[in-house]
């Protein structure tokens, strides 16, 4: 494939003996590029307790009702809403979508393996997999379009906020999730997670919080969701890489020729201060 996979920080379903907030950790990335958030699950302070404490049972809560608000990964709609946080640019949201791909013999997959193509906001997609990892010892998974390599259109891109969601289709509570948002182009037409979920915790062993590993019969779902956003400047989320701000807009912007910062935001400022410009 043309463009690199890219490498972002990760993010998963906090464990079930643990409520405490789970931190994204950063990871180099061959573009510098941080495109997660942190994941925090909020718990209410505990009430003060009486000098002398007195037990009833119809008080208690054990850790499974207190975990009982997270949904299960079949559970399409309330998944939707954990795994798509709200961005911080706020742009306008033109739709959701999710698919999911059933993989199956996974330790008998090739190196690198693509989900069928599902359709949509217009497009084609399909995850990226490296089921034995991406030169890394962890499994990888990537959203990419689903173009073939000569149909791509020049200018074509597309904004988006996705989540790739690996779990359990005999124990849907049983799930991890990491999320990110790229803008898509001929040029990038992948992007996702080098270090999705180590390879010793996916087999054999009881995924966190339950009795059955993430990956059971050498078989998982992974669920793409997807959210389309309106790119109302043109450049929502552009790394600028052989921009022509020129050909795009018009104009072209003034280079410090080494100590003229500014002497540029002078004339900048003067520029776009319309009386003084019509003067």
């Amino acid at each position: 494939m043309a463009s690199p996979h890219r490498e972002l920080p990760v993010r998963s379903r906090p464990p079930a003996n643990s409520l405490r907030p789970r931190q994204s950790h950063d990871v180099n990335s061959p573009t510098d590029m941080v495109m997660d958030t942190d994941d925090y699950v909020n718990v209410a302070n505990e009430p003060d307790k009486d000098p002398v404490a007195i037990i009833n049972p119809d008080n208690l809560e054990p850790e499974a009702d207190q975990l009982q608000d997270l949904p299960m990964a079949n559970d399409y709609d309330a998944m939707r809403e954990i795994v798509l946080p709200p961005l911080i640019d706020e742009p306008k949201i033109l739709g959701d979508f999710e698919s999911t791909w059933t993989v199956e013999n996974w330790r008998s997959l090739s190196k690198k393996e693509h989900g069928p193509v599902f359709h949509a906001g217009g497009f084609p997609w399909r995850i990226l997999l490296f089921p034995h990892g991406n030169n890394i010892d962890q499994t990888s998974i990537y959203l990419e379009h689903g173009f073939d390599a000569d149909e791509v259109p020049d200018n074509w891109s597309c904004c988006l906020q996705f989540s790739l969601v690996l779990w359990n289709p005999n124990d849907p509570t049983l799930y991890t999730h990491h999320a990110a948002h790229h803008r898509f182009t001929k040029e990038e037409g992948d992007w996702g997670f080098t270090r999705f979920v180590e390879h010793r915790r996916m087999f054999n062993v009881p995924w966190e919080g339950g009795s059955r590993p993430l990956c059971e019969n050498e078989t998982a779902n992974i669920t793409a969701y997807l959210r389309f956003v309106e790119d109302e400047t043109g450049v929502l989320w552009h790394n600028f890489t052989n921009y022509d701000s020129k050909k795009e807009t018009g104009f072209v912007g003034l280079k410090n020729q080494g100590a003229t910062c500014y002497l540029n935001s002078l004339l900048q400022s003067l520029y776009f201060t319309n009386a003084f410009r019509k003067a």
